[in-house]
């Protein structure tokens, strides 16, 4: 998991010119207004075309503009910041300061797969019931909503994530973490650019509950900031785990795909599928331990 998300933080940092110019001048220009209107005019046309017309001309409209291209790059190099200390906790682990949002997501959990095993005991007790199999179907889900394996992140991207890494290592022996810079390397330039494409996602998802925040702060001021601030919050969540599952299943199908490609580079020649036998070697190989600290 930590190879993939090193991947989006330096997609992040390395497109923010292209991704944020325009949002974050967008920004830069809600936050002027609402210096220019206070909170007592705050819907007010008429006093900010007033205000506005006063640096329309002569050299206080170059500083003007000076000052609002300046404005822009440093809200576009904090956004950036902030996006990646967003990425960096999905990969957090259950301890520190993620732990109670950890032990919350796993009572979640808890509780919804007991009521998942219940339903699917009452539909193995009767195969021709179609509304306990719609009910069973229903619970399964609802657990899978929270995390496929139980939580062990303080949030749903990271498990998300964790997820992918215990069925390639589950299905071919690979542990994902150690392939993936191998794999990045023989995957076709078709292959590499959705995977970046998909990485420019998360990395603009990333940053949707940030700019929520960001316009927030701005309408403890002037209120209309509060509309497209609580609007960002609210999409977030939906643009992180559709942006973040693509990731997933992206990841996990370039393993599929190309998995045996690394082993034959690394020199075991298979003709068949890599199973899980051949992976953990390729895996072992690709770690470099010592022979003391390998796993009989």
């Amino acid at each position: 998991m930590n190879a993939f998300l090193t991947e989006l933080g330096k997609n992040l940092a390395g497109r923010w010119a292209a991704a944020l110019a325009l949002p974050a001048a967008v920004f830069v220009a809600v936050a002027v207004v609402a210096v220019m209107l206070g909170p007592s005019h705050a819907l007010d046309v008429t006093l900010l075309w007033v205000r506005a017309s006063t640096v329309s001309t002569g050299p206080a409209l170059v500083w003007a503009a000076a000052g609002f291209l300046a404005a822009t790059a440093l809200v576009g190099l904090a956004m950036t910041a902030l996006g990646g200390v967003v990425i960096a906790a999905w990969g957090a682990t259950g301890t520190g300061p993620g732990r109670p949002f950890t032990a919350l997501r796993q009572r979640r959990w808890q509780r919804a797969g007991a009521k998942a095993d219940t339903a699917v005991k009452a539909v193995l007790a009767d195969q021709e019931n179609r509304r306990a199999k719609v009910t069973a179907r229903r619970a399964v889900l609802r657990r899978d909503a929270i995390s496929e394996l139980e939580p062990n992140c303080p949030t749903w991207a990271g498990d998300r994530l964790r997820a992918v890494a215990d069925r390639v290592r589950r299905g071919t022996g690979l542990d994902l973490t150690t392939t993936w810079p191998r794999l990045w390397l023989v995957l076709p330039d078709a292959a590499r650019a959705e995977v970046t494409t998909v990485q420019e996602r998360c990395a603009s998802a990333a940053r949707t509950p940030v700019w929520g925040l960001a316009y927030l702060v701005v309408g403890v001021y002037w209120w209309p900031a509060l509309v497209p601030g609580l609007w960002l919050l609210l999409v977030s969540r939906r643009r992180i785990r559709r942006s973040v599952g693509v990731y997933a299943d992206l990841v996990e199908a370039s393993v599929d795909l190309h998995g045996r490609d690394v082993a034959n580079q690394l020199g075991f020649e298979l003709t068949g599928r890599l199973t899980p036998e051949i992976g953990a070697q390729v895996t072992e190989v690709l770690q470099k331990r010592p022979t003391a600290l390998r796993t009989p």
